[in-house]
């Protein structure tokens, strides 16, 4: 294909299955240059299934049984090879650290570059672009195995967006990312589309990026349709459930005492103070690399304190292993690729109770708990990230330990599946139980948590109840937090 820019992408009739299972039914849609198009869709819904066909990743690297038509200005893809439709097309994935190369962060956005061959001084303008546009500019130098979750995802799309395709699509791109970093993919977006090229966004939520849309569609089913900005289902409320008051929980399950760690540069955890009773739920907020996965793992003793101690459950965990402290602490993973290991989603989740001699109908349990029945028998590889991260939360509540953490937990979800995590949530509280979250979504924190401790380089910059915390316009600025939705304040303050 010639080098330039290209005007739009036109899909018409597309259906594509896997097996026996039909994932996109009859799809049609049509973004131009300098066009924005969000959608969507519930988990499992098929917007990856959508993305890796429209960025010819279906049927080329990933066997499919595709139909109908997808042209890139009149050309069909039938007709262009792989490495013809990535020249213009490109996509960052869901799962985007698959997609990065580098040891440290400059490594990684110049090696695209270096592989087009442009001369040394595009490369490091292209560079430097990229930094300042994704608030990299401080780490270009750093690991990229020390980044936050958060921050390898801010990574990936800046690697992929520094090398201007026509069109770029971005896969559940807000999954890990904090506010600020959807503040500046949204100034992205625009600059692409400013400049011309057309984006794609797959996405849970379009909150932060309602100037730069220029339609909506909604994927349900694998089927498509175009709605209006007003539509209801892109602002779902969740329904408020009961909070405890201070007065009405039970004694302290994690004492955290002075802690300070690092890893062997700063220290990353400053001197934090925390507790959390039976009958809690806490959530932790906090921007990309603030310390908060950091902390989580002190819980269940993967890691040990510099300085101070944590004492979970009446155990000092610099005393005991992780697996010991797993009787006693469940954690769901930010990053399900990296801890989900057994073939099947029944393997993994009662793999905990058979290697702790916990009665396998727990793990039954977790699997109607997380809505995962259906899926028992499915290989983990063929999940949505969605579905991975209900097999990480099923498989930690499976051993019904005293204090359940998550990490990251709405990665991938959609509203009636956090409403029911939501209601387990506070289930779990009812029976005495200590649950600790991590989240961006200030919606979800609002609607689960009878407190919120924000994090701020490495320490911990303000604890309160939720509606002290997220309805204070200075807290929220300052710590850089995601705005509760409008209807919410609304609702409150009216």
């Amino acid at each position: 294909m010639v080098s330039v820019q290209l005007k739009s992408i036109v899909v018409q009739d597309l259906h594509c299955s896997y097996g026996s299972r039909e994932v996109l039914r009859g799809v049609n849609l049509s973004v131009s240059s300098g066009e924005v198009a969000a959608i969507v869709g519930v988990s499992g819904s098929g917007k990856s299934t959508l993305a890796y066909c429209l960025s010819g990743i279906i049927p080329h690297k990933i066997e499919a049984e595709v139909s109908g038509e997808i042209s890139i200005d009149d050309t069909n893809y039938r007709e262009l090879s792989f490495r013809d439709i990535i020249s213009h097309v490109n996509i960052v994935m869901e799962d985007y650290e698959s997609q990065i190369f580098g040891l440290t962060v400059e490594e990684d956005i110049a090696f695209g570059l270096e592989n087009l061959g442009l001369p040394r001084s595009e490369i490091a303008n292209r560079l430097d672009w990229a930094l300042m546009a994704f608030d990299l500019i401080d780490r270009r130098k750093a690991l990229v195995s020390e980044l936050s979750g958060g921050l390898k995802q801010r990574l990936a799309i800046a690697s992929t967006a520094v090398l201007k395709p026509d069109f770029l699509i971005l896969d559940n791109p807000t999954s890990n990312l904090d506010w600020p970093g959807i503040l500046k993919l949204k100034q992205l977006v625009q600059e692409l589309k400013t400049s011309g090229s057309g984006v794609i966004l797959m996405l849970r939520k379009i909150k932060g990026f309602e100037e730069c849309i220029d339609k909506i569609y909604i994927l349900n089913s694998g089927s498509l349709r175009q709605v209006e900005f007003s539509n209801s289902a892109l602002t779902p409320q969740f329904k408020p459930l009961i909070r405890n008051s201070r007065e009405s929980v039970g004694s302290a399950l994690i004492s955290i005492e002075d802690v300070w760690f690092k890893y062997g540069g700063p220290y990353v955890l400053k001197g934090i103070n925390l507790k959390v009773y039976a009958g809690e739920s806490l959530v932790v907020m906090g921007c990309n690399g603030s310390g908060k996965t950091t902390l989580m793992k002190h819980l269940n003793g993967l890691l040990k304190p510099c300085k101070g101690r944590v004492v979970v459950c009446g155990r000092d965990t610099r005393n005991f292993s992780a697996a010991q402290m797993a009787r006693f602490v469940g954690l769901a993973f930010q990053d399900p690729d990296k801890h989900l290991f057994a073939e099947t989603v029944w393997e993994e989740v009662s793999f905990g109770c058979r290697n702790l001699n916990l009665p396998l109908e727990n793990a039954t349990k977790a699997l109607k708990l997380l809505k995962l029945v259906e899926l028992k028998d499915k290989p983990i590889h063929e999940l949505s990230m969605g579905e991975k991260v209900r097999v990480v939360v099923a498989s930690a509540l499976a051993l019904d330990p005293k204090v359940l953490v998550l990490d990251e937990p709405t990665t991938g979800q959609d509203y009636d599946l956090l409403q029911e995590l939501a209601y387990l949530i506070y289930k779990l509280k009812v029976s005495g139980k200590a649950v600790v979250v991590v989240t961006h979504d200030s919606d979800f924190a609002l609607a689960i948590a009878d407190r919120i401790a924000v994090m701020n380089d490495g320490k911990i910059a303000y604890c309160g109840k939720p509606m002290e915390i997220l309805y204070n316009e200075e807290v929220v600025e300052k710590a850089k937090l995601e705005p509760p939705s409008q209807a919410r304040l609304l609702e409150v303050r009216g």
